[in-house]
């Protein structure tokens, strides 16, 4: 019952949050954070305290105006109890500024996964949901932070956190991590902006 009243608060505030965002920031029209981007990334997963496995991916994002973008991922993984898989995600999010350094920033992913394990294979279509905020902490230093809630095979809520190192105006290190119910992983990226 609180997961569903969660999801459902959620997506209420995904939903109201640009116009009000909008009606309050009105002086705010551009924190300069890059929506084109490219990365490459290794995470950690610790699936449901069950097995546990090793990711390796490549994603994107890419800017379509000032407010909305799309975003992509391939991603391939290799646990305990011979499980490996792929997986493969688009979708689009939404930003806007709240105040000088602060984004809000929410998105929405259709994930396919494709799991082979030792008694045989599966598959699953389900999305991921997510709202949080993006700051600018320092000139070098953006963290950003949310909800996240991931229905695949099953659904889970929970929270996300990132951290962004701006080595050149180009190119940015990263760790994130996600701790829910059912999955924590933690992972580091390099990411080269465009």
């Amino acid at each position: 019952m609180l997961k569903k009243t969660l999801l459902v608060s959620g997506v209420a505030l995904a939903i109201s949050a640009p116009a009000m965002a909008e009606q309050r920031t009105s002086a705010v029209r551009d924190n300069g954070f890059s929506y084109n981007y490219g990365q490459l990334a290794y995470d950690r997963w610790d699936v449901d305290g069950d097995w546990d496995a090793d990711a390796l991916s490549a994603e994107g994002s890419f800017s379509l105006d000032e407010h909305l973008f799309v975003r992509g991922a391939l991603r391939f993984y290799d646990g305990d109890y011979d499980i490996d898989g792929k997986q493969l995600s688009g979708g689009v999010g939404f930003h806007t500024p709240l105040q000088q350094g602060l984004d809000f920033v929410t998105s929405a992913d259709i994930i396919y996964d494709d799991r082979d394990y030792r008694v045989g294979d599966d598959d699953d279509v389900g999305f991921e949901i997510r709202g949080g905020v993006r700051h600018a902490t320092t000139d070098k230093i953006e963290l950003s932070g949310g909800l996240t809630y991931l229905d695949l095979y099953d659904d889970d809520l929970g929270v996300y956190g990132e951290g962004l190192f701006k080595v050149t105006p180009a190119v940015d290190l990263g760790a994130r991590l996600v701790v829910a119910g059912d999955r924590d992983t933690f992972g580091v990226f390099g990411r080269y902006n465009f």
